[in-house]
């Protein structure tokens, strides 16, 4: 007789340590380490000895949970561990238990979201893991459109904030820059802006004068080429005019000279400037550039991109 109640005891003692780790936060499904609670996690909260107060019960998109004769409690920001003492103190207050061993496990652990939108072949909000990165977003969305993006100008937005983070995904997708390779977080927003002001626009006495897509890396000679050159015995490439947006100061231009004559007859590289996104080219037909011309050509530009419309019947 002693024996089996030696065992019982032992058996006792087993379940009961199996309840006090439980009660330590351990969980039965897989899930981040030391992770809190959080909206549409899945969890049971038992109770050693008690099986009426035995449930299964969401986090609700509140944040609280509804346990068992004593309401509502605040499951969010908190892990397991410190949900089951507060638990553990509320049974013993309002029912009166003698140090009860809580146990609360989180069967399932809410899926983690993210959006990506803009110009992707596919936007939309996807299921996340814990570590994947801006390039397993982008992937799942298809990746940018082509020709139609501007990459420079990518933002991410986190849940329930006001910041914009600026990215760099050119020079993660092209240079292997893994510092724009931000790891995700649940609520993330990925936005790849359409393409818009990432153009330059070649004007005056070309071949072809027209708005023409930017890719890094893009000269002078670049762009001339792009419009088939000059229109012989009339373009002045000595005197070619780069109007240049400044940055952050709508309708405000820097305006460059280049003696492209120089590149051409010398191979002289100072002249062959390397252009930014939204640079105006401008050849003359005569050594003085009409620079009023230029300026109204200039802040047209502007305000067409903003609208989206056609300038001198081209689409921007």
């Amino acid at each position: 007789m002693r024996r089996l109640n030696l065992f019982k005891a032992i058996a006792v003692g087993l379940a009961t340590y199996s309840f006090a780790t439980l009660a330590l936060g351990q969980t039965t499904t897989s899930g981040p380490v030391n992770s809190t609670l959080q909206p549409e996690d899945a969890l049971q909260i038992a109770v050693f000895n008690q099986p009426q107060l035995t449930v299964t019960t969401p986090v609700g998109k509140d944040g609280y949970v509804s346990a068992p004769f004593v309401g509502s409690v605040r499951a969010q920001g908190k892990t397991t561990t410190q949900l089951a003492d507060e638990l553990a103190e509320l049974f013993k207050k309002k029912l009166f238990l003698r140090d009860p061993i809580v146990s609360v496990t989180v069967l399932q652990f809410r899926q983690l979201r993210a959006s990506v939108g803009g110009a992707v072949q596919r936007p939309g909000t996807y299921q996340i893991r814990q570590g994947d990165t801006l390039i397993t977003l982008l992937n799942q969305g298809g990746g940018p459109i082509v020709d139609a993006s501007d990459l420079r100008r990518a933002t991410l937005r986190h849940a329930n904030a006001n910041e914009y983070i600026p990215l760099d995904i050119y020079a993660l997708l092209n240079r292997g820059d893994l510092s724009q390779n931000y790891v995700l977080q649940d609520g993330d927003e990925l936005n790849i802006p359409t393409e818009g002001n990432n153009r330059i626009i070649v004007l005056g006495s070309v071949q072809a004068p027209a708005s023409y897509p930017y890719h890094e890396p893009m000269t002078l000679a670049d762009a001339i080429s792009l419009a088939r050159g000059e229109v012989p015995y009339k373009s002045r490439f000595s005197r070619v005019l780069i109007t240049r947006p400044k940055v952050g100061q709508p309708g405000q231009y820097v305006r460059i000279v280049a003696d492209f004559t120089r590149f051409i007859k010398s191979g002289d590289q100072q002249q062959n400037l390397v252009l930014q996104p939204g640079d105006i080219i401008f050849v003359p037909q005569t050594n003085t550039p009409d620079f009023q011309q230029i300026a109204a050509i200039a802040n047209t530009a502007y305000l067409i991109n903003i609208i989206s419309t056609n300038f001198f019947g081209l689409k921007l």
